[in-house]
């Protein structure tokens, strides 16, 4: 994986939601003699619900989790993979909701962003 690539997909990705935003924390380390890029972040949406990201790539695997969840901290979704339900076709990939896990391929913050982006604009359409 492209380290640097990978880093600029997600400054692309963190552009694109400040469209949406009104506040956003984002730091990353890189370390391409070691082939490391750590990123974390947190979003806030002009509908007060936020999202905390991070994503992890070393030599040996690529981790992520994003969290995101009204101004009230309620879960409205999970994306992550770290390996604990074994019994998700998708392991160890999964998305989690309130009540239920269920299967996700695979996921990158900019597919992430673009959902919440779908969901801020079905709320404005509603009200």
């Amino acid at each position: 994986m492209n380290l640097e690539a990978r880093l600029e997909d997600i400054q692309i990705a963190c552009k694109i939601a400040d469209w949406y935003s009104t506040d956003k924390t984002i730091d990353y380390d890189l370390d391409l003699s070691l082939g490391i890029l750590f990123a974390e972040g947190k979003i806030i949406f002009f509908n007060d619900s936020i999202l905390e990201f991070t994503e992890s790539i070393t030599p040996d695997r690529f981790k992520y989790r994003y969290h995101y969840m009204g101004g009230e901290g309620n879960l409205i979704f999970r994306y992550d993979n770290v390996p604990h339900h074994r019994e998700i076709a998708t392991f160890p990939s999964h998305k989690h909701f309130p009540n239920a896990v269920v299967e996700s391929e695979p996921v990158d913050l900019r597919q992430v962003i673009e959902e919440i982006i779908g969901i801020i604009i079905d709320e404005a359409g509603e009200n």
